[in-house]
């Protein structure tokens, strides 16, 4: 039977460097490149608040805007105890068309130029434009 010795090893001493991280981050890292940016909010180009029929001043947006609404038919309707209407044309095309006694909304657009929007309604209503 071979008996076989062994050595006892001493741990190896190496030169001292910075430890690694534990994950990555997202400003080192070379995967992902400089630290994401928050893209700025979308700035308001139109705002109003009316009744009843009003042509707004044109504006001019990009490729992505935002038209936000609300409409509040109860007072205008309390008569008749009625739905209203509320719709919004961008020069011929309606973007638009709700009829009930109060609402809210949104609607993405995708074209970029000059707009100018015809808000037809009875009721009180606000339009905000974002892009």
């Amino acid at each position: 039977m071979t008996t076989r010795a062994t050595r006892a090893t001493r741990p190896t001493r190496l030169a001292s460097t910075p430890a690694a991280p534990a994950s990555p981050s997202a400003e080192t890292s070379p995967e992902t490149g400089p630290a994401a940016t928050h893209q700025a909010e979308p700035s308001t180009l139109l705002t109003l608040s009316g009744s009843g029929t009003k042509n707004a001043s044109a504006f001019k947006a990009g490729d992505e805007w935002t038209l936000s609404y609300t409409f509040d038919c109860t007072k205008a309707m309390a008569a008749v105890g009625g739905k209203g209407n509320f719709i919004v044309f961008d020069k011929e095309d309606k973007l638009v068309n709700e009829l009930d006694k109060s609402g809210k909304g949104s609607t993405q657009q995708h074209t970029a130029g000059t707009h100018q929007l015809q808000i037809i309604s009875e009721c009180e209503w606000t339009v905000k434009v974002t892009g």
